[in-house]
């Protein structure tokens, strides 16, 4: 593997752990298990291990998604380091609800919503 890859997946696993320090959430080992079935992984990485292009991509695919995420905002560097990996994180623009708000329900009308067209 190349360390370019090696060294963005450090630096994503980085990030993750300072958020995970700040707001509270899963460990990098339950990601790992989660992900790779492998809750060793981040540590092997640490220590110097290669790991599979499938299981970068697997890593990378979770990661670019914020509600992966424990503030479900993705850090500057983690999104530059996934950017690298060729998996850039998905736009906030496209997302359909904001995860950064408390927020992010829709209010509806619903008695007009489940009116059938006859009824209206």
């Amino acid at each position: 593997m190349n360390d370019a890859y090696e060294n963005a997946l450090r630096t994503v696993a980085d990030s993750y752990d300072a958020e995970v320090a700040r707001w509270g959430g899963k460990s990098l080992s339950r990601v790992a298990t989660i992900v790779v079935s492998s809750g060793a992984f981040f540590n092997r990485l640490r220590d110097g291990k290669t790991f599979s292009v499938t299981n970068l991509q697997k890593f990378a695919l979770w990661f670019r998604v914020p509600a992966n995420w424990p503030d479900r905002k993705i850090p500057h560097d983690a999104a530059t380091a996934l950017t690298s990996i060729g998996r850039p994180p998905f736009p906030a623009n496209a997302m359909p609800h904001s995860y950064g708000k408390n927020d992010a329900s829709v209010d509806c009308n619903r008695p007009a919503v489940f009116q059938s067209k006859a009824a209206r």
